[in-house]
């Protein structure tokens, strides 16, 4: 009789801790991750020679993602296997961006490899690239933005002024918003400074230097429809 009360006692302690491992497992199994979504965008006027900003945005669910594992630009000419893998940095904002020149007029296929928490998505657009206008072809000057860029010589240690002179269809445009993003050459970080207003179209701040070597400085113009952007390089003593 007391042989059969341990069994019977051994038997329901088992079936005790099945039940309790159960509803454990099937809360770990439930987690699915959310879907993750990207753009593709093209910053800067499209033409042979000419360096634009290859951008993506990269979402999961509602949430900006920042912190990515490896963003790369795949650009390859329509109908050719020849292709440039480009690595993007980080720009804020769930931003990623590259520089890149279309050497020549003609389609692209533009492919955007995001990697980021576990996840791939592959966004492709379609760029054209047209041919250079020949003389006594119609100019459209309602897209006739010009940003004339200036700084004073700089040393590590110090700051810059910098002054950005920005003109539509040859007077000053006004009111706009303008920033200049600076990264120092082979480094994936950046920094912007907004620009202030002085009139006449001019904007102005100053920017600082830690370090010496080259760095990158890109003219960023937004107003309305416009938006532009120059690329200067200058040099920290």
């Amino acid at each position: 009789m007391k042989k059969l009360y341990m069994c019977t006692a051994l038997l329901v302690m088992l079936a005790g801790c099945q039940e309790s491992e159960m509803p454990e497992d099937k809360e770990v199994n439930s987690a699915v991750p959310e879907s993750m979504d990207a753009s593709i965008v093209i910053k800067g006027k499209v033409e042979p020679g000419k360096e634009v900003i290859l951008e993506t945005t990269v979402k999961q669910g509602s949430q900006l993602v920042n912190e990515a594992d490896e963003v790369l630009f795949e650009v390859r000419k329509s109908g050719q296997d020849k292709r440039e893998m480009l690595e993007a940095k980080n720009t804020g904002s769930g931003m990623y961006q590259v520089m890149h020149t279309f050497e020549e007029q003609g389609k692209y296929i533009v492919v955007s490899h995001v990697t980021a928490k576990g996840l791939h998505v592959m966004p492709e657009k379609e760029v054209v690239v047209p041919g250079h206008e020949s003389e006594g072809a119609s100019v459209h000057p309602s897209t006739d933005v010009s940003i004339g860029f200036q700084s004073n010589p700089v040393k590590a240690g110090n700051s810059s002024n910098f002054e950005a002179t920005v003109e539509l269809n040859g007077k000053p445009l006004t009111n706009a918003d303008v920033n200049f993003e600076v990264w120092k050459e082979g480094s994936e970080e950046s920094h912007f400074t907004k620009a202030e207003e002085d009139g006449n179209g001019t904007y102005l701040n100053k920017v600082s230097f830690e370090e010496a070597g080259t760095y990158k400085v890109q003219v960023h113009v937004e107003k309305d429809e416009v938006h532009e952007h120059q690329l200067q390089t200058i040099h920290v003593n």
